[in-house]
C-alpha cells in the first residue's frame, strides 16, 4: 500500500502531515495529521503546500554540464576529476563546500556532508547557519561546553512566555519542537490565564492572535535584556554548576539602565509592566529567534537571555528553560563525529562555528590571492548568491572559481554559474529520521519516514551523490558503500514517535556546568557597549517571514494580495517623507540601493522598514553591507538586521 503518513523537513517543528492522493495513488498534497502525538494536527502552508514545490515544471531532472544535459557518470566524473586534480596542485583547501538550511533536515545528507569534509580536509566549508543560527550555537559552546546543547522553552507548563524576535504563527520557529504547534503552545498558556509578550518591532501575526505586543527599535534586544537582568539581580536559589554569574552581573549592573532603555525606545511605563510580569510569574519560558540572532549582537543577546532565565529561577525549572532528555548522547554523537573539530579562516581569522565558517567571507576565500584560496567550490542545498550580503561581490567570486558544482533541486541564482548541476531528490522521495528535532523537544521521540512518492526523472538523494563523487575521489570508510544504496528501501515504513529521554527538569544542573562569565562573554558585552547609539530619528531595515517562503533557499511562493516585493513602513514614516501607499521607493544603505513598492502597516514600529529577503529581483541581501567586519567574531553570525537604511520617492 502507499505510504500515507510522514512530517515535514523544512524545520525542527517537524509537524506529522498525512497524504492525499488521487485515484491512481498519485500523490497530490499534504494534510495536518490530527493524530500525530506532537504537532496535533497543527502544520504551516510550507510544509502542506511542499507537493507543489516538489512537482514543480521548472524542477531540474536531469544532470546537467553547463546548459547541455549529461549522464550522471558523465557528471559526476568531471566533478571528481576537477576536485583531484585542483586537491593535488593546490591542496585540500582549494576545495569549499557550502550548504544550506535543508541539509539541516536530511538525516543522511548531513552525515554525508559531515563525513566528506573531514576525509577532504578543507577547512573552507560554509553553512547557511550563519546567516541565521551561528549565535545560538557559538553560545550554546560557551555557556554548556557544546553547540548543540540549548535551553527548550517549556511553553506547556508556562504561565508566562517572553518571546523576542519570532512569528511562529507564520513558521512556527527555530530551536525549538513546539507541541501541537503554535496554537497548542500560545494558545494553550491564554487557555491557563497565562500572559504572552512579543518583543519585535512589528505587531507579528502571532502578536495579533496571542498575548501583547512589545514593540523595540530593531536590533536592540540585548540592550533590553541588559536592563531586566540588572533589575532582577541575584536569584533565590544558586545552582553549585553554575559558574561566573556574579560576575556577568557585576558586569551588567555597570551599565546605565536608562541609557539601554532610551536606545531600545521601550517607554520606561511598558518596561515596568514587564518587571513585574516577571516578578510575579513562577513559571516563565523565555524564547529568541532569528530576529534576534542577525542583529550583530545575537551571541550575546543569547548568553543574556539565559541569564535572564536563571536570575528568575526559570532555567531547568518546569514552565521556564528546559533541556532535552537526549542531551549527554547528543553531546557524545557531536564529539565523535566531529563536529566540534576548529578551524580558523584564512581571511579575518574567523574561528569556525560547528565545523564552517562565516558564509560573509566566501567571496573573500575566493577573491584573496594565496595558495590556498577557493578555486572549486561544491554548492549543497543552498543559494549562497541569495542569502549572503553583498552579492555582487560573490558573484564576480562565482566568476573567478576554476569549478562550481550545484546539488539541488532547481537552478538557483547561484546555480546559473555552474559548470555541473546535479539533481537532488526532494524530502518527499527520500526515508529520513528527523535527527534536528531531536535536541529541541520536550518530550523525546525520533521520527522517521519513507518516501511517499518515487523520485522525479534522474533525481538522487544528496547522500546518494556524494557517495558517488567520495568514491571517484577514493576517499575511504564503510560509510560510502552502503551510502551509494538506495536507502529509502532500508525501511519499508515510516514510524512517527519513537521514544526517547524526555526533558526532567532539575536534573540538567545537578550534572552540568553552565559557564556564564568568560573572555568571550566579557569581550561581546564591551563590544556592545562601545557602540554608538544611533539617531532616534533614522531608519532601520529588518526582514520578515513570509507564509510561502523557504528561507533564501527557495522562493517564489505567494498568494493574491501578498505582494512579496514589497517594503512595510508606519504611515507616520510615510507621510513625514511626503509617500503614498503603493508608492515605488528607493531603499539605500551605506552599499547600494533597491527599488520597491511601499505599503502602510499601522503594525510597523515608526523608525523601521520591513521587507523579506532573498526575494527574486529585489533580493534585500544585495543591499546589505558585508565583509568581516559585520560578522560577529565570536560565531561568525552575519548582521542582517536593523541595518541604517534612508527612504525616498524613486526618480
Amino acid at each position: 500500500m502507499p505510504r500515507s503518513h510522514t512530517f515535514c523537513r523544512i524545520c525542527e517543528a517537524a509537524c506529522g502531515l498525512v497524504a492525499k492522493r488521487d485515484e491512481t495513488g498519485a500523490l497530490v498534497g499534504l494534510r495536518p495529521d490530527k493524530d500525530h502525538p506532537a504537532s496535533q494536527g497543527f502544520a504551516c502552508a510550507k510544509g502542506t503546500r511542499f507537493v507543489e514545490v516538489a512537482t514543480h515544471p521548472e524542477r531540474v531532472l536531469h544532470p546537467r554540464m553547463g546548459a547541455k544535459r549529461a549522464s550522471w557518470d558523465e557528471a559526476l566524473d568531471a566533478v571528481s576529476d576537477t576536485v583531484a586534480r585542483l586537491r593535488k596542485q593546490h591542496g585540500p583547501h582549494s576545495v569549499g563546500i557550502y550548504f544550506g538550511n535543508p541539509m539541516a533536515f536530511n538525516s543522511l545528507g548531513v552525515a554525508a556532508i559531515v563525513h566528506m569534509v573531514g576525509q577532504l580536509g578543507s577547512r573552507n566549508v560554509f553553512f547557511a547557519g550563519s546567516q541565521d543560527c551561528n549565535n545560538k550555537f557559538a553560545a550554546g559552546r560557551l555557556l554548556h561546553g557544546n553547540p548543540f546543547v540549548h535551553p527548550i522553552p517549556d511553553f506547556e507548563h508556562a504561565d508566562l512566555a517572553v518571546v523576542f524576535g519570532s512569528n511562529p504563527y507564520v513558521s512556527q520557529s527555530s530551536f525549538v519542537h513546539l507541541e501541537g504547534g503554535s496554537l497548542g503552545a500560545f494558545g494553550g498558556i491564554e487557555k491557563r490565564g497565562g500572559t504572552v509578550v512579543w518583543v519585535d518591532p512589528r505587531r507579528t501575526e502571532s502578536a495579533k492572535r496571542w498575548g501583547r505586543h512589545l514593540p523595540i527599535r530593531p536590533a536592540t534586544d540585548a540592550w533590553l535584556l541588559l536592563a531586566l537582568l540588572a533589575r532582577v539581580g541575584r536569584p533565590a536559589h544558586r545552582a553549585d554548576r553554575v559558574e561566573g554569574f556574579e560576575e556577568l552581573l557585576a558586569a551588567v549592573q555597570d551599565i546605565d539602565a536608562d541609557a539601554c532603555l532610551r536606545r531600545t525606545g521601550i517607554s520606561p511605563d511598558a518596561f515596568e509592566a514587564l518587571v513585574r510580569d516577571l516578578q510575579h510569574s513562577d513559571r516563565t519560558a523565555f524564547h529568541m529567534s532569528v530576529g534576534v540572532n542577525m542583529s550583530g549582537f545575537g551571541t550575546i543577546a543569547y548568553v543574556l537571555m539565559q541569564a535572564l532565565s536563571y536570575a528568575t529561577g526559570n532555567l531547568d525549572a518546569k514552565g521556564g528553560s528546559v533541556f532535552a532528555g537526549t542531551s549527554a548522547p547528543v553531546r557524545w554523537i557531536a564529539r565523535r563525529a566531529g563536529l566540534l573539530a576548529e578551524a580558523h579562516a584564512r581571511v579575518g581569522g574567523f574561528r569556525s562555528t560547528v565545523r564552517s565558517l562565516p558564509g560573509g567571507i566566501l567571496a573573500d576565500e575566493i577573491l584573496t590571492p594565496g595558495d590556498e584560496r577557493i578555486r572549486a567550490l561544491i554548492v549543497i542545498g543552498g543559494d549562497p548568491l541569495r542569502s549572503i550580503p553583498g552579492s555582487s561581490r560573490l558573484e564576480e567570486a562565482l566568476e573567478q572559481l576554476d569549478f562550481l558544482t550545484c546539488i539541488d533541486m532547481f537552478e538557483s541564482r547561484t546555480a546559473a554559474h555552474a559548470d555541473v548541476f546535479l539533481p537532488a531528490t526532494s524530502w518527499l522521495e527520500r526515508w529520513d529520521v528527523g535527527i534536528a528535532s531531536i535536541p529541541f523537544q520536550a518530550r523525546g521521540r525520533a521520527q522517521l519516514s519513507g518516501p511517499l512518492m518515487e523520485p522525479r526523472g534522474e533525481a538522487r538523494h544528496d547522500a546518494q551523490i556524494l557517495a558517488e563523487i567520495a568514491t571517484r575521489l577514493r576517499l575511504g570508510g564503510p560509510l560510502w558503500p552502503m551510502l551509494r544504496k538506495d536507502v529509502s528501501r532500508w525501511f519499508p515504513a515510516p514510524a512517527a514517535g519513537v521514544p526517547l529521554p524526555s526533558a526532567r527538569p532539575g536534573r540538567y544542573l545537578q550534572r552540568n556546568r553552565v559557564t556564564f562569565w568568560n573572555q568571550d562573554i566579557a569581550a561581546e558585552l564591551q563590544r556592545l557597549e562601545a557602540t554608538p547609539e544611533p539617531a532616534p530619528e533614522g531608519l532601520r531595515l529588518i526582514g520578515r517571514r513570509r507564509r510561502l517562503g523557504h528561507n533564501s533557499w527557495l522562493h517564489g511562493g505567494h498568494r493574491d494580495g501578498e505582494p512579496e516585493a514589497s517594503a512595510w513602513m508606519h504611515p507616520d514614516d510615510l507621510a513625514a517623507r511626503k509617500l503614498d501607499d503603493g508608492a515605488t521607493i528607493e531603499l539605500r544603505t551605506s552599499v547600494g540601493a533597491l527599488r520597491v513598492s511601499v505599503l502602510a502597516q499601522p503594525d510597523v514600529a515608526p523608525g523601521t522598514v520591513v521587507m523579506p529577503h532573498g526575494v527574486h529581483g529585489v533580493n534585500l541581501n544585495d543591499i546589505l553591507p558585508s565583509g568581516p567586519e559585520h560578522i560577529e567574531r565570536v560565531s561568525g553570525q552575519l548582521a542582517m538586521t536593523g541595518i541604517p537604511v534612508e527612504v525616498a520617492a524613486a526618480e
